[in-house]
């Protein structure tokens, strides 16, 4: 155990406990204490004005929806089908910020009268994206087709909706060539070309939301809509929080507002199905937030298109019927229990591939595996467990009829975009970004993609960069161990992309008393720590198998996540440990 940590490299700041002249003065004119204010100026909130609409998050801060490229003439044209009674396909994806998506259009088209259905595709057999195919053959029933959270890149599927006499309106947010955009009725999008938009980075419910608003507003030809339509939207909150959550778009401006309000409206929300997978999950009685969202919530509804089909999950979140509800939210619950074991037993065998192959060691800074048995819904999960353990790129196959398709995960310092750019002569195809992406590649090519993809690697990526960076946002004392610290802390809620949550790091703590292994097989762990006079507890997730390791009486540095917990009515304060290194 060494000044790096136990488990990450530590970059910290410059400044400390937010007592810097800018941090005090912001601090006077919030009304919050130093460290806040010196959180709040490390992400960016530097002067009052904006830092306070930071902490107070406000729906009357929206942007137009009309301002959104492309959102008008789709208004329109929906108001249209529904005047003319036209019947209307949601063709959505099958992740979670699709199945909320297109849950949040039809809601809002059924009660405007539409004739609406929806259309999700088959993860496995069809793959990502409108395909051709299934376009043609919804493009003869339904004049109107609608994509949301997926599209703007499916040039061929526009041409074939055009050719069937379709009106296909495109409302996506992922990346695109600007070069190759599809012909299509309406592109929907915050970052189309010549975009005047003030927030580009909504995820893809964000984005049907703001076409539902708009949407309103033309039907009935107003800028308040009537109150049934008010009351929905708002209540449609609660699926963009989920969204936006799942889909790890930035906690910010636009975004932020709509997932505090969201996340507000989640336990109080009249979706049958939303409350039936509430009561499945055990959260009734929690106050849900990003934590519930993204790993109590989201993976059920993910864990339809992973293990069968995310029709499911759209009917779950679009049904009227309490015990339909409860009948399909436990349905889904089993099928994220069988991901997750599924899961587990793919990570298990990876795992021991790599360590057996020898790809942990630092020369090997690219992972390639596939296996003819591993269930290709949960590659992406189990290639970013694999990232989080290893500390460098994973690609992982699934191995099939002569074909390897599989989810590419990446670590910040290396674009797996790229890096699948640079062995493209190896794949048949591939997409996705900076952190993750797909592809498919025929199983003889997979060596020499391994190759190419390592050589890759190892000229972008030094020893160094083999490490997870832990991030300190401040240093702080045993002191700010406190309900009211954390209290004005958690402000900053809610945490995730573009936002995380703060790192603390006190120095120069002891042990008090033995380290102590808590949870099912003594997973986690539990320390109570001393400063001076002052001891705070400390739970480490995951981090039991280190209690033999840390030595009582010498000195630790501790980084740590501000927790509050409540036991018996009383709430405490308490230390989420991230990681420990010997103090000096």
């Amino acid at each position: 155990m060494d000044k790096l940590g136990l488990l990450k490299r530590w970059r910290c700041p410059c400044a400390s406990r937010g007592d810097g002249p800018e941090s005090l003065g912001l601090a006077r004119q919030l009304g919050v204490p130093p460290l806040v204010a010196h959180l709040l100026r490390r992400r960016g909130y530097v002067d009052a004005a904006r830092a306070r609409a930071f902490l107070e998050p406000s729906l009357r801060d929206q942007c137009d929806p009309a301002e959104l490229p492309g959102a008008s003439a789709a208004a329109e044209r929906l108001a249209q089908a529904v005047r003319c009674g036209e019947p209307i396909v949601i063709y959505g994806d099958y992740d979670v910020d699709g199945i909320t998506a297109t849950a949040i259009l039809w809601h809002t088209l059924r009660l405007a009268g539409a004739k609406v259905s929806s259309y999700t595709p088959h993860r496995i057999d069809e793959g990502y994206g409108l395909n051709t195919r299934a376009i043609g053959s919804l493009a003869r029933d339904h004049r109107v087709i609608v994509s949301v959270d997926c599209g703007i890149t499916a040039v061929e599927p526009a041409r074939a909706a055009g050719v069937a006499g379709a009106d296909l309106i495109i409302t996506d947010h992922h990346r695109f060539d600007p070069d190759r955009l599809p012909e299509a009725y309406a592109l929907v999008h915050p970052r189309l070309p010549g975009s005047a938009y003030p927030f580009p980075d909504l995820c893809g419910a964000g984005v049907a939301f703001k076409l539902a608003w708009l949407f309103a507003k033309t039907h009935f030809r107003c800028e308040r809509v009537p109150e049934e339509f008010r009351a929905l939207l708002l209540d449609l909150l609660s699926y963009v929080a989920l969204g936006t959550i799942a889909d790890v778009v930035p906690l910010c401006d636009e975004n932020r507002a709509m997932t505090v309000y969201g996340l507000g409206q989640v336990k109080r929300t009249r979706f049958a199905g939303l409350n039936a997978l509430i009561d499945a999950a055990g959260l009734r009685d929690e106050k849900i937030d990003c934590y519930h969202v993204g790993f109590v919530l989201a993976p059920r509804l993910n864990a339809a298109g992973r293990m069968g089909h995310a029709a499911q999950a759209i009917e779950l979140l679009t049904t009227e019927d309490p015990e339909e509800a409860t009948r399909l939210a436990r349905f889904l619950t089993r099928q994220n229990q069988e991901r997750r074991a599924t899961e587990q037993r793919v990570f298990d065998h990876a795992r021991q591939m790599i360590l057996e192959a020898g790809f942990d060691h630092p020369e090997h800074r690219a992972i390639v595996l596939g296996h003819e048995g591993w269930h290709p819904g949960v590659l992406g999960i189990v290639a970013a467990r694999l990232v989080e353990a290893f500390a460098r790129p994973v690609v992982l196959l699934h191995y099939d009829d002569g074909l390897a398709h599989g989810s590419a995960r990446s670590i910040p310092v290396l674009s797996i975009h790229e890096a699948l750019g640079h062995c493209a002569g190896h794949l048949s195809s591939f997409g996705g970004h900076a952190m993750a992406a797909g592809l498919r590649l025929p199983i003889a090519h997979v060596d020499r993609f391994r190759e190419d993809l390592a050589r890759f690697a190892a000229e972008r990526l030094g020893p160094a960069d083999l490490n997870h960076v832990l991030d300190i946002d401040a240093e702080c004392t045993l002191d700010d161990v406190d309900p009211l610290t954390f209290a004005q802390i958690h402000r900053l809620a809610p945490f995730g992309a573009g936002n995380p949550a703060p790192v603390l790091c006190a120095q120069g703590v002891q042990l008090h008393g033995l380290p102590q292994r808590v949870g099912p097989a003594g997973k986690h762990l539990r320390l109570i720590v001393r400063q001076n006079d002052r001891l705070a507890s400390a739970v480490g997730f995951g981090l039991g198998h280190l209690a033999e390791k840390l030595t009582p009486g010498a000195a630790w540095d501790v980084a740590f996540e501000p927790r509050i917990s409540t036991w018996q009515n009383q709430r405490r304060a308490e230390m989420n440990l991230k990681d420990l290194r010997r103090s000096g």
